[in-house]
């Protein structure tokens, strides 16, 4: 039973990473900030649990953003995600609370992280004022 739970959950994260690199890639097309920074950005990321034994990839390769479970190349930063069934992300300070608690293992360039760490912001961004100022940005 714990092995069919394993493997939805994992399941699940993987579709949640299709579903990411989608807005990612529709929302790279409206806005220009985000647009520019995707554009330029090539970059592997590899989603784990503790052992290693199941994981997911979302890659960057210019404006294009894919997720699958094979990746084109060894990652450049792996999360690693040692009690997935206990992450209830409910908005972006709580992805502050999961890596204080040590929910969620790093190890890769830095230089990804904080990378990542700026799409993700200019997303949510985009995400939360879909239609304001869209011009201003340029």
């Amino acid at each position: 039973m714990k092995a069919l739970r394993d493997r939805l959950l994992w399941a699940g994260i993987g579709v949640g990473l299709k579903i990411l690199a989608l807005a990612l890639r529709r929302a790279g097309r409206k806005d220009p900030w985000l647009g520019r920074a995707l554009a330029g950005f090539d970059g592997v990321y590899r989603f784990q649990n503790g052992d290693g034994s199941r994981g997911h990839f979302l890659f960057f390769d210019g404006a294009r953003v894919r997720a699958g479970r094979v990746a084109p190349r060894p990652p450049d930063f792996t999360f690693t995600l040692y009690h997935p069934e206990s992450l209830k992300l409910r908005g972006p300070e709580a992805v502050l609370e999961v890596v204080i608690a040590n929910q969620i293992g790093q190890s890769g360039n830095m230089y990804y992280l904080y990378r990542f760490g700026f799409i993700m912001s200019l997303l949510e961004r985009r995400l939360r004022y879909p239609r304001q100022g869209e011009a201003a940005y340029e």
